[in-house]
């Protein structure tokens, strides 16, 4: 019996974490995916309402974030790191890539970042490989997402970016695991 045990406890403290939640985060848009064992399972844009004072800003994106957790249950959350400028509108940005790493933490999940330069060398083998490129690769995995790549607005191109960024990411962090 103990051997039972003993062995189910041993499976369990070495399961291989394989629920991903990835962000790239935004202060009007943020790009999430979510892989299970390597699988797609939901991806998108998460938008938060413009106009609004930084506070609301970041207790808007805290709420989205949480709820991401909450439904999706990953064991890890990996957020695309930010770079650091001196203009409001960046300073309001890295104030939540911290609030997002800080939310899981908190909720007690394996906790993962990288520059966009690393996850552009891992997915293209180029650290200067523009946002089409890095796109054209993900589609080639996950071709569900072929329907976001030629759109007919650069402005939809914009938006949909984040959602390829995230994609990277999670991409990435399936690799790391």
């Amino acid at each position: 019996m103990w051997n039972n045990i003993l062995i189910l406890l041993i499976k369990t403290m070495t399961k291989k974490k394989t629920k991903i939640l990835a962000i790239d985060p935004g202060t009007r848009e943020m790009g999430v995916a979510f892989l299970e064992k390597g699988e797609l399972i939901h991806y998108g844009v998460k938008s938060i309402k413009k106009e609004m004072s930084p506070h609301d800003t970041l207790v808007e994106g805290r709420k989205i974030v949480e709820r991401l957790i909450s439904d999706l249950k990953p064991e890890i959350l990996v957020v695309e790191k930010t770079f650091f400028a001196n203009n409001r509108n960046s300073s309001l940005l890295n104030a939540f890539y911290y609030e997002i790493k800080a939310i899981g933490r908190r909720k007690r999940l394996k906790v993962l970042s990288y520059a966009p330069n690393t996850v552009k060398k891992f997915i293209c083998g180029d650290g200067r490989a523009s946002k089409e490129d890095v796109a054209k690769v993900i589609v080639s995995k996950y071709p569900e997402l072929k329907v976001y790549i030629n759109n007919d607005r650069k402005w939809k191109q914009r938006y949909h970016q984040n959602m390829f960024d995230a994609v990277a990411l999670g991409m990435r962090a399936v690799k790391r695991d």
